[in-house]
């Protein structure tokens, strides 16, 4: 869901910069920016820690930076929209990693 892959989820991904940029020059938007990230991180976190402690991420691995790592494969937008990548290598990228960080 979080996937830029889709049309309407590339329109959704490129408002984020735009509530990013305003965000920067407006508190109130600041404040209800970052909480809504630091609480959109959060569920991604717990998934992870719950896999990592039902046996499905190994052990070893850091949910903190699990985390950031798989947030960090959804900002592709860009790619997307100026043709680098298509969605089926996006999707390809995303799901070895996750291959590799399930079976780890």
């Amino acid at each position: 869901e979080m996937l830029p892959l889709h049309d309407d989820g590339r329109a959704t991904s490129r408002m984020n910069p735009a509530y990013v940029l305003e965000a920067l020059h407006d508190n109130a938007i600041r404040d209800r920016t970052r909480e809504g990230l630091r609480q959109g991180r959060e569920q991604v976190n717990v998934l992870i820690t719950q896999a990592i402690t039902d046996g499905k991420i190994a052990r070893n691995r850091d949910a903190d930076t699990e985390t950031d790592r798989v947030l960090a494969l959804t900002g592709l937008t860009p790619l997307l929209d100026l043709e680098v990548i298509n969605p089926g290598e996006a999707l390809a990228a995303i799901d070895q990693h996750l291959d590799e960080l399930f079976t780890s």
